[in-house]
């Protein structure tokens, strides 16, 4: 995945602690199928699917930058979850 579409997949989230119906719980994102969620919570996990709206918030926020080895390409992503860019600043070496 390039940074973009890593950004805006679907997160699980693993009971931070930070909020009551997290402990312990499997937090899954709307856009993880409900078959996951099913098939979680047969192999005994507390899975809880379709999180949406502000409980997104367990789920953080990123902001990415990648640069390719080979061509020194920058290519960067937002997280639509929340505010912020990504911006890349690029030191120029002095020629001489």
């Amino acid at each position: 995945m390039g940074p973009q579409e890593a950004l805006d997949a679907p997160r699980i989230c693993i009971g931070s602690g930070d909020e009551p119906w997290l402990d312990g719980e499997v937090a899954l994102e709307e856009g993880i199928s409900v078959h996951t969620v099913q098939a979680l919570r047969k192999l005994g996990h507390e899975a809880r699917g379709q999180v949406r709206g502000v409980e997104k918030a367990a789920f953080g926020k990123g902001q990415l930058i990648i640069r390719d080895p080979e061509s020194g390409v920058l290519s960067a992503g937002s997280d639509h979850r929340g505010d912020g860019m990504a911006l890349a600043v690029v030191r120029v070496r002095n020629s001489r």
